[in-house]
């Protein structure tokens, strides 16, 4: 799996998987945070396992990589005035690569996300996350990615919901698709 990484990537997981044996710990900020979603997206093979609901702060949540499943996808960028509320949660070290897989990171010329670590309050130690690397507008979108776009988005504002975790950051977006959607079903 490590060698189907990008070298960055590949050295944070490394450093963090020596530290622990059992599970991975992450931090999910947009649809991982629905647990039926995470559920389907892992072929029923994991939930959200010692899920917490947690706040990052220096970091900021965009709708702005470009997903191949979703049309786009959020992602974190660092943004010392901002915090991004989202959940941690553990992946056993036996499906880290199902989860590496399913999140673009594997994919070493063109992964879609890469892995850093980043400190959370009232975790006891570093937290792995995933930082998008495919940047992409919502005016960049077909019609179809669009509508794609739009389920993943409501995806992630149930899992925010669910998990207490205010999504008016997501509302927006959602708006702003929704918008989109029927200027492009106008014009056709």
């Amino acid at each position: 799996m490590l060698e189907r990484m990008a070298p960055d990537s590949r050295s944070t997981l490394e450093e963090y998987i020596l530290k622990k044996a059992q599970s991975v710990r992450f931090f999910s900020y947009g649809s991982n945070m629905d647990e039926s979603k995470f559920r389907q997206d892992m072929k029923g093979k994991i939930g959200l396992v010692n899920r917490t609901t947690v706040t990052l702060t220096g970091f900021k949540r965009t709708l702005s990589n470009d997903s191949k499943r979703h049309g786009i996808a959020f992602s974190i960028s660092c943004s010392p005035e901002d915090k991004v509320e989202g959940i941690c949660h553990d992946i056993p070290i036996e499906l880290l690569e199902d989860f590496l897989e399913k999140e673009g990171v594997l994919k070493k010329n063109d992964p879609s996300y890469r892995v850093i670590k980043v400190t959370i309050p009232d975790q006891n130690e570093p937290i792995l996350t995933l930082c998008g690397l495919k940047s992409k507008s919502i005016g960049q979108f077909t019609l179809e990615e669009a509508k794609e776009a739009l389920k993943y988005v409501e995806k992630s504002i149930k899992g925010a919901e669910c998990c207490n975790i205010n999504p008016l950051d997501m509302k927006k977006n959602k708006e702003e698709l929704q918008e989109f959607i029927k200027t492009k079903e106008n014009h056709t």
